[in-house]
C-alpha cells in the first residue's frame, strides 16, 4: 500500500522539482511522503535543533517512511514466538541490567533492515536535489546520545508540520495508515517545497491501551515517556504494537 499524500490543494499544479521528488520517492519505494516548512519547524519548535543547523537556508524537511509489516508487530504482543525467555525485575526497571529482549526480538530485526532502507532512499534523494542545484542533506533515521537520549535532529516534529500524523498517548506520531508502526527520516534542503498542514484532528483515541500495558509503566498518559526507563527494557514495542490505529 502506497501511502504518498498530495502536498498541496487539489487546484494548484505541483512545479516539476516537487512533482519528480515525489515520484523518485514512490520509485525508491517510500510509503509515506511529505513536506514540513523549515520556517515553522523553527517556530513551532525553537528549543529543537534546526533545520539550518544542516543546511543554510534551509526551506524544506522532506520526510520518508516505512511501516513494519504487521505480521512482525504481532510477534511483539506474543513474545513467546521468539523462543526465548523473557525476565522483568526491579534491576531492570532501574536500568542496572538489559532485558533479554524477547518482546522485540523480531521487530529488533526488521528495524535494523528499515533503517538501512530508508537511509538508502534518503542519501538518494539528497543526491537527487544537488544534481539539480540544490543543498540537501540526509539524516540518519535514529541518532541519539546514549546519556542524555538527545539527537542531533527531531524526525517527529517534522513528521507532524508534514501533516502524516499527530501525537498520542504513546508519544508517537500515529498516522491514518499505519498508526504509530513506522519508522522515518529526513532529507533537509534549501529548495522551496510547498509544504503541508498538520492535521487538523487528534488520531490518537485516548484509549490508554499503550500506557495501561507498558511492562514498566514508562508512560504517564500526560503525553510523556520516560526514555531512559523504555531505553533500560530495550525499547520493547509494546506501545505501539498494541495501538488500535491504522492497519495493524
Amino acid at each position: 500500500m502506497t501511502s504518498i499524500p498530495p502536498a498541496s490543494s487539489e487546484d494548484r499544479q505541483p512545479d516539476p522539482i516537487e512533482r519528480d521528488l515525489m515520484v523518485y520517492a514512490l520509485e525508491l519505494g517510500a510509503e509515506l511522503y511529505g513536506v514540513a516548512s523549515a520556517a515553522d519547524y523553527a517556530r513551532e519548535f525553537p528549543d529543537k535543533p534546526q533545520p539550518t543547523r544542516f543546511v543554510e537556508g534551509a526551506r524544506s524537511v522532506v520526510v520518508i517512511g516505512l511501516p513494519f509489516e504487521p505480521g512482525t508487530v504481532a510477534t511483539v504482543l506474543r513474545p513467546e514466538l521468539s523462543g526465548l525467555r523473557t525476565r522483568a525485575s526491579e534491576e531492570v526497571v532501574t536500568g542496572a541490567v538489559q532485558p533479554q529482549g524477547a518482546e522485540r526480538f523480531f521487530l529488533g530485526e526488521e528495524d535494523i533492515i528499515i533503517s538501512r532502507e530508508l537511509g538508502w532512499m534518503a542519501y538518494r534523494m539528497a543526491k537527487f536535489l544537488r544534481q539539480r542545484g540544490w543543498q540537501a542533506f540526509y539524516l540518519p533515521v535514529s541518532k541519539q546520545d546514549g546519556r542524555f537520549r538527545t539527537a542531533p535532529f527531531y524526525h517527529m516534529p517534522a513528521m507532524y508540520l508534514a501533516g502524516l500524523g499527530t501525537l498520542g498517548l504513546n508519544c508517537s506520531i500515529i498516522t491514518p495508515q499505519f498508526g504509530p508502526r513506522v519508522k522515518v527520516t529526513s532529507i533537509i534542503t534549501d529548495c522551496p517545497l510547498p509544504s503541508a498542514e498538520p492535521l487538523a484532528d487528534s488520531l490518537c483515541t485516548e484509549c490508554r491501551l499503550c500506557v495501561d500495558h507498558c511492562p514498566i509503566e514508562a508512560i504517564d498518559g500526560q503525553g510523556w515517556k520516560n526514555p531512559f526507563a523504555c531505553a533500560s527494557y530495550g525499547c520493547c514495542g509494546t506501545c505501539i504494537a498494541i495501538c488500535p490505529v491504522g492497519e495493524v
